[in-house]
């Protein structure tokens, strides 16, 4: 496979990954309280988390060959970033999908009035409440970084979203503010990810037709030096 295929599809998985996720995000909902709703909540939650937990695995994908194509040239910065937002997704995002489309619907059928409850505790004095709570701090760190290395290397229409989506994780850590920014930011993220995903496709498309003019129009040869 030629580097201009492994950019390409580098960016295809971003893109692809990335608007899936995100619009997951927005039609996604929390789980209602209400108990007379689960039996239509259910049927809804459980595909809808199914296909985001496959768009933020096509993104981890895209992401790892994104920095793995870049790794000489992203420094400690990027190596940051990397880091930050792999695991900041496995984390904060994708580890409560493999409940929401797996454990909670099969609970909804045995013990509907004890999913809230149960739900409840889950994502708040369980091992996995301090796993998505560390991720979230993780994706402010990865996205701060990842604005900054995408700016040093003049990827200004993928900075800006990153850098929108650190504002947006930051307002997050403020107990006021979680509740009305969590959704946002996570969109925010994704649709990060999409537009990484839109550059890196838009600079293989220039290198392509800069490679198309040099094979038509090769330079001239340079006379012998006497």
């Amino acid at each position: 496979m030629s580097m201009r295929s492994r950019f390409a599809l580098a960016g295809i998985t971003l893109l692809v990954g990335g608007l899936t996720a995100g619009m997951c995000h927005l039609f996604s909902s929390d789980s209602p309280r209400d108990v007379a709703h689960l039996a239509q909540y259910a049927p809804l939650s459980a595909p809808v988390h199914l296909l985001l937990f496959a768009g933020g695995m096509l993104v981890l994908l895209g992401w790892f060959g994104h920095y793995a194509l870049q790794y000489s040239s992203s420094g400690t910065v990027g190596f940051t970033a990397f880091v930050g937002l792999f695991l900041g997704i496995m984390c904060g995002d994708l580890l409560h999908c493999i409940l929401e489309f797996s454990v909670f619907p099969v609970l909804n059928s045995e013990a509907p009035y004890a999913l809230p409850g149960l739900a409840d505790r889950t994502y708040q004095a369980t091992p996995i409440a301090v796993l998505v709570l560390l991720g979230r701090f993780s994706l402010c760190a990865g996205a701060a970084a990842a604005a900054v290395s995408l700016y040093r290397r003049r990827r200004l229409g993928a900075a800006f979203p990153f850098a929108v989506t650190a504002l947006l994780q930051a307002a997050t850590v403020f107990p006021r503010l979680a509740e009305p920014f969590s959704t946002a930011s996570i969109v925010a993220l994704y649709f990060s990810m999409a537009a990484l995903g839109i550059a890196v496709l838009h600079s293989v498309r220039l290198r392509h037709a800069a490679a198309a003019r040099v094979a038509t129009y090769p330079e001239p040869p340079q006379p012998l030096e006497r």
